[in-house]
């Protein structure tokens, strides 16, 4: 990739390390002396930042859509958990574009959230298996 190129479509580039602005034509960043054709080679524009946002909302569509549509074929009876963790991981996901916190909270929902209610089922289980012996 050749760096004069690249320099000549551009008229101020921002340093990845310092943020400082550099000149194209300079041989390195005056702040942290970082190369230019380091400089060059890690430019992103906003629209790429802007285009993965968009992107990563538009990923939790179909895994929380995915997710749901398989636990109600497979696993209806685990929908009393699912839905509403599907409901949260979505909102925080898509809505409020917090993909980690979104995933997070679904995980809780659906592992901690019947772990809580597993000494009641245990215990259920276990009546209906002694009053059948």
């Amino acid at each position: 990739m050749s760096t004069r190129g690249h320099q000549a479509a551009i008229t101020t580039l921002t340093c990845p390390v310092c943020r400082s602005e550099v000149a194209p034509t300079s041989a390195a960043c005056r702040s942290c002396h970082l190369p230019i054709r380091d400089v060059v080679d890690n430019q992103r524009g906003a629209r790429s930042r802007s285009n993965r946002r968009v992107l990563t909302r538009l990923w939790g569509i179909p895994i929380y859509g995915g997710i749901l549509a398989w636990c109600l074929l497979q696993l209806p009876t685990a929908a009393v958990f699912v839905v509403p963790a599907v409901v949260v991981g979505f909102v925080l996901h898509v809505l409020r574009g917090r993909p980690y916190l979104g995933a997070l909270a679904f995980l809780v929902i659906v592992v901690v959230a019947p772990a809580l209610f597993w000494p009641s089922i245990a215990t259920e289980a276990l009546d209906e298996l002694t009053s059948r012996l």
